[in-house]
């Protein structure tokens, strides 16, 4: 099924909680299908793929691949699928929230497990994410984010012995390639993103040739105005205080290192962290890593990056404990 979400279809409205379901699965594409395969058939080998909501918001414009895209999502096992094609080319940023805006605010879930298009899934990756945030949303008040991918380089032995441990994510603070976030974390973070949106990412033109800068706004004339606004937000309002209660220790002066980058969180995934960051939370992640980047080229990413991020050296181990782990540890 193909869903007109640009105009929020009043069919969907609240899905989440009249059919009781509190976890979506949110997938986003753009022009490339030889990845999103991979992607969609890591996804199809979790038991979660027969009776979860898959949501895939395919973006359009210059160099889409919109047919091919959903060509494989409809000849995929997942059963629960939804199709959302934009009419025009989003870019990374509004794609993104758009989608998450759709989905919590919308649709009303609960729970959002958000993939993006390059990054293939162990086979117990879902139940394992969502036992992984239920563990530490009861541990810690102040994780806003969990995810499994990290940059681990530890052979499969030495992955054995460090199955259950989790620690913050440091200095990797800005990626958001795969996670899991709540409700109530959306809500404190939604309205930093939402401004970003209307104040920066809707004013850059809908025209072919800034698709780009709509992907990578600092790219854009838009740039310094976005810099100067987050560190006006820095400069003015300090985050906010966890609540009471235990807190996962930050191992990263966050501050410092907006201030050492210029402030230049302009593209939507340091944007998702700074918000995070402004709303008193961290981002968990496993010591093992249960996915792995494949994307060696796109909007945001080309081959020379990929090496240097060091994802070739990455490698994806499978372990059938992860169907029953419910408890970790923090490093």
């Amino acid at each position: 099924m193909t869903a007109a979400i640009n105009e929020y279809d009043s069919s969907y409205y609240q899905v989440g909680l009249r059919q009781n379901q509190a976890v979506a699965i949110l997938v986003v594409a753009y022009n490339r299908p030889e990845y999103l395969k991979e992607v969609i058939d890591s996804l199809a080998k979790n038991p979660e793929s027969s009776t979860f909501p898959f949501y895939f918001f395919l973006d359009g414009g210059p160099g889409a691949k919109q047919e091919e895209n959903i060509t494989i999502i409809q000849q995929s096992p997942i059963v629960k699928k939804e199709i959302i094609t934009r009419n025009r080319n989003y870019g990374c940023a509004k794609n993104l929230i758009d989608a998450r805006r759709f989905l919590f605010d919308w649709c009303q879930y609960e729970k959002v497990i958000v993939v993006e298009d390059d990054i293939i899934l162990s086979p117990h990756y879902i139940r394992f994410l969502l036992a992984l945030h239920q563990w530490a949303r009861k541990n810690f008040n102040n994780v806003g984010v969990v995810q499994g991918w990290s940059y681990c380089f530890l052979t499969r032995e030495d992955k054995k012995e460090k199955l259950k441990l989790v620690r913050d994510s440091g200095s990797y603070w800005w990626s958001f390639v795969s996670y899991c976030l709540d409700q109530e974390v959306w809500q404190a973070i939604s309205p930093i993103l939402y401004e970003y949106e209307t104040s920066y990412i809707n004013k850059i033109p809908w025209s072919e040739e800034f698709y780009k800068e709509r992907s990578k706004p600092g790219l854009s004339s838009f740039g310094p105005d976005i810099r100067a606004w987050v560190k006006q937000l820095i400069d003015t309002h300090a985050p906010i205080p966890a609540k009471e209660g235990q807190r996962l220790k930050a191992t990263f002066d966050l501050q410092a290192q907006f201030a050492a980058m210029n402030y230049d969180i302009t593209m939507q995934d340091l944007m998702t962290g700074f918000a995070l960051w402004k709303a008193g939370y961290v981002k968990l992640e496993t010591i093992v890593n249960r996915a792995r980047h494949i994307g060696k080229y796109g909007v945001t990413v080309d081959e020379g990056l990929f090496h240097l991020l060091q994802h070739d050296k990455i490698t994806l181990d499978h372990f059938d404990v992860d169907r029953t782990i419910t408890e970790f540890e923090e490093v």
